[in-house]
């Protein structure tokens, strides 16, 4: 079978291993590989084209089973950060493709669908699980957060959407440790300072 993605539409149902229901699709993302099913678990689960093992009239069947629908996919595919030589954050990102499980670069539009599920109040993780504060201003045009602090953090930071490693019903976690976050992000950025300073 070629890329299922040609005939992956919004509304599907999808069936896991043993056909049993596991949701609809609800988005897809054909640059990156992956779709997004609701309706069946608490929240939404991620699933990688490469899960597909046919499509039929009823539906896509998945190559997997519910439990590893509820439990690996869980997450949105982890967003890896671009860095310059220097290790300033290019704005850029690369997510592992749902396909191949290579690296495939995070477009505008990939991004974009991070930045929909971003809300004042949501509680910020860091690559340990560690409360960092929530989100108390939100800049959608450049994709930075500003970060109240709270829980280990001891000052307010800004971070940019592609620092996002996943979100879940937790709240948003960062894909660096909070040292990094601590010393990388306490400057507003030029891209959004006319907003954060209004």
């Amino acid at each position: 079978m070629g890329y299922a993605d040609e005939q992956v539409l919004d509304g599907m149902d999808v069936f896991d291993l043993n056909g049993t229901k596991v949701g609809k699709v609800v988005r897809y993302d054909k640059t990156l590989g992956y779709f997004e099913t609701q309706g069946t678990f608490s929240g939404p689960r991620y699933i990688p084209f490469s899960a597909i093992e046919r499509l039929e009239p009823a539906g896509a069947y998945l190559n997997v089973t519910k439990a590893v629908v509820s439990d690996v996919y869980n997450r949105m595919p982890s967003v890896t950060p671009e860095l310059t030589p220097e290790g300033k954050l290019t704005g850029g990102g690369t997510v592992q493709s749902g396909r191949t499980g290579r690296p495939v670069p995070l477009d505008a539009a990939a991004l974009s669908v991070v930045r929909e599920k971003i809300h004042l109040g949501s509680m910020v993780l860091d690559a340990d699980n560690q409360a960092l504060g929530t989100v108390e201003a939100y800049d959608g045009n450049s994709g930075y957060m500003l970060i109240e602090k709270g829980g280990l953090s001891y000052k307010d930071f800004f971070l940019p959407v592609t620092a996002v490693s996943f979100l879940d019903e937790d709240g948003i976690h960062l894909s660096e440790d909070k040292e990094t976050i601590m010393t990388r992000y306490t400057r507003v950025p030029e891209v959004a300072r006319e907003f954060f300073e209004a």
